[in-house]
């Protein structure tokens, strides 16, 4: 949608026509689909796995906790498999995604969030974020690398699933896109699986329900509008940026909504696509902000920036354990989630951003002053 002032009247049939289809979701998929689907995730699993499919499940646990090393590692990752495979949407979002983990971290280490947050909640908010990324890395990233097996030998191999410790919600998903190469319902299914997954093993976890989400900056964050999801994207000579806000982190049902919105942003927008792609490549993942915006954010203080680590400068690497093999999926009224994908009119972040930055700086500086005096 145009987001210039009177930009419609250059094309109001075609802004009019955008205004109304906005207001509807697309469909993904019917009711009969969600219930065979949902039948297929309740089919029993195979006998013991043979020597070649202990190989398989042996040889992707290893590329895995080969690339769950840190944020930076993770997110080059996810960006190397979508270029491998490029009908597989998910990857490049969940890499946009990371990006901003990564931020998210060294953030906490920065010009501007040491001098607003208790020094007691940065290594427990540290902690949460890197936790939330590695699980999902260590869900997720095995599903692709099983798929990528599959299309090397030319046959599926979704079966292998469950020796993943890979929730039953995923498998009949899988096999759909294999039959199907329906690209969005299989993107929105992971969506849904991994915010479930972190569910249980992060949010509801009593540390992190205790030290971080009921911490008064955690929430005061939040309700501000400062806990902005960019997708940064090449426009011209310059770096843009799209996103959304996310408003209640601890809501699984919101979470699942933001990923489903940034992706629609994605898939409806080719020219943000192209842009963000571009982005991608040419910018590595360091974990600065000055990634995308070295205007206004640098590595190394300079007293004219804002001060934005690289990863690796703010925080070292974390051996997880991954332990927790229960099953999310026990209620089959998630499927529901999977009907439809939001059409936002615009995703335009740019302005919002800068206010947002203006915003907290000034926080900063009165927090800094009231520190002296």
């Amino acid at each position: 949608m145009p987001t210039r002032p009177f930009a419609w009247l250059r094309h109001p049939l075609q802004y009019a026509y955008r205004s109304f289809l906005y207001r509807h979701p697309v469909r993904l998929a019917d009711d009969g689909l969600l219930r065979r689907m949902a039948a297929r995730a309740t089919v029993p699993t195979n006998g013991p796995l043979s020597a070649e499919e202990k190989g398989i499940v042996a040889a992707i646990r290893r590329k895995t906790a080969e690339h769950n090393r840190n944020n930076v590692t993770r997110t080059a990752a996810y960006l190397a498999f979508f270029e491998r495979h490029r009908e597989i949407h998910w990857a490049f979002l969940a890499h946009l995604v990371s990006r901003n983990g990564g931020w998210n971290m060294t953030d906490l280490r920065g010009g501007l969030l040491p001098l607003l947050l208790p020094e007691q909640i940065v290594a427990p908010l540290f902690l949460f974020l890197e936790r939330a990324n590695a699980l999902i890395f260590h869900d997720a990233y095995p599903q692709l690398l099983l798929y990528e097996e599959s299309k090397r030998r030319e046959t599926p191999l979704f079966h292998l699933l469950p020796a993943l410790a890979v929730s039953s919600f995923m498998k009949p998903m899988w096999e759909h896109f294999w039959e199907t190469e329906n690209a969005a319902l299989l993107t929105v299914a992971l969506i849904i699986n991994e915010q479930q997954y972190i569910q249980l093993r992060v949010i509801e976890h009593p540390f992190f329900r205790t030290r971080v989400l009921s911490s008064w900056p955690f929430i005061a964050e939040q309700w501000l509008g400062f806990n902005d999801v960019l997708i940064p994207y090449a426009k011209g000579r310059r770096v843009a940026l799209a996103g959304t806000t996310v408003r209640d982190f601890a809501d699984v049902h919101h979470r699942i909504h933001i990923g489903k919105m940034l992706y629609s942003l994605l898939l409806f927008d080719a020219r943000l696509f192209r842009g963000a792609c571009r982005f991608a490549r040419c910018v590595p993942h360091s974990g600065s902000r000055a990634d995308f915006w070295p205007q206004s954010f640098t590595e190394t203080p300079d007293g004219r920036r804002l001060y934005s680590p690289r990863l690796e400068a703010a925080w070292p690497d974390l051996a997880h354990p991954f332990r927790d093999n229960r099953d999310w999926f026990t209620d089959e009224a998630i499927m529901q989630a999977l009907e439809t994908l939001p059409l936002p009119a615009s995703g335009d972040m740019t302005n919002r951003y800068e206010r947002h930055l203006a915003m907290m700086k000034t926080a900063a500086i009165a927090a800094a002053k009231s520190t002296l005096s």
